[in-house]
């Protein structure tokens, strides 16, 4: 299990590495990343939801799999008001910096890493679990992720009616009603092919951010932040799933999610909707790598799975 952790982080920051490479050699500037980071969340990111929604929804299991989109959607709006709550440990006045901490803890990396985790434990079978899950997920973090990062209201209003979440509504209504079982072949594929590119396509741009002395710095708001997001936030969330009466595939699901570091898409949210890009660079950064020893403890300790 650590191994398989390690290997997914690996291929991150090694996508972040191609980021940094291009960066150095002046291929990219911060102009650069501000408008290929507005192409990637307006019109591939899109096609990543869309193509995942209607391709991995199973509408039969909906009966029994219920609580999985309700928990994905509860776990964003609990880790938003624990934000607003512990905000004032961040130590800081600057309230762009206090917005991106509420951010981190509403959105998680809930798809790349709990893919690669759920695969290696329980096999295929469970993803399209996490796919039903992330409805939820999805619809909390284009709505209450990016709208935490306005600065007033009409700012966070606005932030909320992204094409993501119209990607969201528009692939539930098509999976739901059965229409995408019409879709010409060709249609699919080009929805396919533009939404692989997105995640690939961001953590370059992320890397590209990345590659500042700033970043580097671990100051206080970032190990704080850290240790909200890998420790604190998964503890108290893990107690709730407890009392709950769901099933276990439900509940490991929402486990594995809640583990998660700060999603390193926050870089280029915070670009894109407001907050501090650099904050969220320095703890997606600092927390990834932390997480290489926080999740196989945590697992070890709930499911007795680290050594696998």
């Amino acid at each position: 299990m650590t191994t398989a952790i390690l290997l997914a982080i690996t291929e991150i920051f090694g996508l972040f590495f191609i980021g940094a490479i291009a960066r150095s050699l002046r291929h990219i500037n911060d102009d650069d990343v501000d408008k290929w980071s507005r192409f990637v969340l307006d019109y591939l990111f899109p096609a990543y939801i869309f193509h995942s929604i209607t391709s991995g929804l199973e509408v039969n299991r909906l009966m029994e799999l219920w609580p999985l989109p309700l928990i994905g959607l509860g776990l964003v709006v609990y880790g938003m008001l624990t934000g607003i709550i512990l905000q004032f440990g961040i130590l800081s006045s600057d309230r762009e910096i206090r917005r991106t901490f509420i951010h981190f803890c509403a959105v998680n990396n809930s798809v790349y890493l709990p893919v690669i985790i759920l695969r290696n434990i329980w096999g295929e079978s469970m993803l399209a679990n996490l796919f039903l899950f992330n409805l939820g997920t999805t619809l909390g973090v284009w709505t209450i992720g990016v709208g935490v990062l306005g600065a007033d209201r009409k700012q966070a209003l606005k932030n909320i009616v992204t094409p993501n979440l119209i990607a969201v509504i528009a692939a539930l209504i098509v999976t739901l009603s059965g229409t995408h079982k019409y879709f010409p072949q060709v249609v699919v594929r080009i929805i396919s092919s533009a939404g692989s590119v997105s995640v690939p396509m961001m953590l370059i741009l992320i890397g590209a951010s990345l590659a500042k002395p700033s970043v580097m710095k671990v100051k206080w708001p970032v190990l704080y932040s850290t240790l909200i997001r890998l420790i604190v936030l998964p503890l108290i969330s893990i107690i709730i799933l407890n009392a709950l009466p769901i099933s276990s595939d439900v509940y490991n699901v929402a486990v594995i999610v809640s583990l998660m570091p700060v999603a390193a898409a926050s870089v280029i949210m915070t670009r894109r909707f407001g907050g501090s890009p650099d904050f969220a660079a320095s703890t997606a950064l600092l927390s990834t790598i932390a997480s290489v020893i926080t999740i196989p403890v945590a697992l070890w300790m709930i499911f007795g799975h680290a050594g696998k």
